[in-house]
């Protein structure tokens, strides 16, 4: 027996496994995030299928896509401008609609019917249907999750300790939070905890609705909802106390903080590196991501935008996805833009940015100082995280814009204590006995070949909620006091009566 499972993993190691990856938010960064997974287990020497919004055309092996663009539709009608529409509400019932349309695709359901997977990885993004995926092929199911820590993923992995000494993603408090801090930490638990029972019994229904079928096809049973949602061998958690909060987490749950970013910066095109390259004085970096496009701006502010940077002494590369006309000599407008490449060169000063994570992270790799300008999401609070780590400036999204970055700008360009803030944690942040790319491989491998990894995960999983409050403890101990309380008061009654009747009798004499 002993040399049979020697020959299997000897048979696993040169062959690599089956590994199912799904991508299914309509938006670039997304797409990168979960790259960064796919990435180092092609090195690995695994086979992937990958279930992605941006397939890719060039034939890469061992990697075979299944396309799911066609989800890219339901991000027409979104105004990420608009905040009136980014309510929890809005955001759970888009990430529904993702997490529907992703399953319900023919490929996507033929490839979990007739193949046979050894992992499964999938992003959370505010649904829990995803879970179906690994639990229909009754494999190790690795979640991403592309924030930092949240209650929501201490949930699925252990009890949720953070409330008390976290700030929620919305909450910029500072660590320790006084009272009233602590108490709307409190408020956005419950309120989040609230929408998520509420939606309990309809996601519930969508992972019945769409991963029965399967079941039944694979000649499997579809194990139970809540079995299949706790049931999460490794947690891959896109962050760094470099930038987080340190807090205490179970051993499957591993933090991964821009695996992203390639080890081997990619070379600059020519064109970009010869302008940075004769740019001594220093280059201003401009761009709010994938999502929100500058060429959204209004005009005054567009405007506004192109007259400071016109007054700056330094080269500006703004990610513009338009023609403008008339722009300054010293500004340079790109659709797209090699950020990883352009951080990483010695001239550039400053970054300004929508303070996404992803921007954000790369930032902290290359020791560049940021002025952020964010506008939904957990774009405040990775700003806020920034600003009071030191190397960064916040400017708040508004038509009016231009007069307090043109400040911000002045600020940090004349004040190096940014830079120098920005450089040190750079070193916190690259200093790790082990790289990221080999914690992925790892960690998949590990939860393949341990069938589920289920000696990393926390033992909370397996009491009730009121065990962990211990409260059964508590009603017991009370249930103890008031027994005795009972039997002491009848003993006190009994000497009473005792007394009282003693009493009775000499008085009678």
């Amino acid at each position: 027996m002993k040399s049979v499972l020697v020959f299997l993993s000897v048979v696993a190691t040169a062959f690599g496994y089956n590994i199912l990856c799904i991508q299914s938010v309509p938006s670039k960064s997304h797409y990168h995030l979960m790259k960064g997974i796919v990435d180092p287990l092609l090195k690995a020497g695994h086979q992937i299928t990958f279930v992605s919004t941006f397939p890719e055309a060039k034939p890469v092996k061992n990697l075979k896509y299944i396309d799911i663009s066609h989800i890219q539709m339901l991000t027409q009608n979104v105004d990420m401008i608009d905040r009136a529409k980014q309510g929890m509400s809005v955001v759970r019932e888009f990430a529904r609609n993702i997490s529907r349309d992703a399953i319900g695709t023919p490929a996507v359901k033929e490839a979990l019917m007739k193949e046979k997977f050894d992992a499964v990885v999938t992003e959370w993004f505010f649904s829990d249907v995803d879970s179906g995926y690994a639990a229909v092929q009754q494999v190790p199911w690795i979640l991403l999750s592309g924030m930092t820590m949240h209650p929501h993923m201490e949930n699925l992995v252990d009890t949720v300790r953070s409330v008390p000494m976290v700030p929620a993603i919305k909450n910029d408090s500072p660590i320790p939070m006084n009272f009233w801090s602590r108490l709307v930490n409190t408020f956005a638990f419950i309120y989040m905890s609230t929408g998520s029972f509420l939606d309990y019994s309809l996601v519930k229904s969508d992972y019945e609705t769409y991963f029965t079928p399967i079941a039944k096809a694979r000649g499997v049973t579809l194990p139970s909802y809540e079995e299949a949602l706790y049931n999460v061998s490794i947690l891959f958690v896109n962050s760094h106390p470099s930038f987080a909060p340190a807090q205490g987490l179970p051993p499957n749950v591993i933090e991964i903080g821009g695996y992203h970013i390639s080890e081997e910066i990619p070379p600059l095109p020519k064109e970009l590196q010869d302008l940075l390259d004769s740019s001594p004085q220093g280059v201003v970096y401009f761009s709010m991501g994938s999502v929100l496009k500058s060429s959204l701006l209004p005009e005054k502010t567009r405007q506004d935008l192109i007259k400071l940077f016109g007054e700056l002494p330094y080269t500006v590369l703004w990610k513009f996805e338009e023609k403008l006309e008339g722009l300054p000599k010293n500004v340079h407008i790109r659709p797209w833009m090699p950020q990883s490449s352009i951080l990483a060169h010695k001239n550039l000063k400053v970054f300004i940015t929508h303070g996404g994570l992803l921007s954000t992270l790369e930032t902290l790799r290359f020791g560049v100082p940021i002025i952020a300008i964010p506008v939904f999401g957990d774009q405040p609070s990775n700003a806020q995280k920034c600003v009071r780590g030191g190397h960064a400036l916040r400017v708040d999204f508004t038509p009016d814009m231009g007069a307090p970055l043109k400040a911000a700008l002045l600020e940090m360009l004349s004040n190096d204590r940014y830079y120098k803030r920005a450089k040190y944690l750079s070193q916190l942040f690259v200093d790790r006995p082990v790289n990221t790319t080999h914690l992925i491989q790892h960690y998949v491998r590990h939860a393949i070949e341990t069938n589920g990894a289920h000696h990393l995960r926390s033992k909370a999983l397996l009491y009730s909620w009121y065990e962990l409050w211990m409260l059964d403890q508590v009603a017991f101990l009370l249930v103890i006091l008031y027994t005795i309380y009972r039997v002491f008061k009848k003993i006190v009654g009994c000497f009473k009566r005792d007394k009282s009747i003693k009493t009775g009798k000499e008085k009678r004499h």
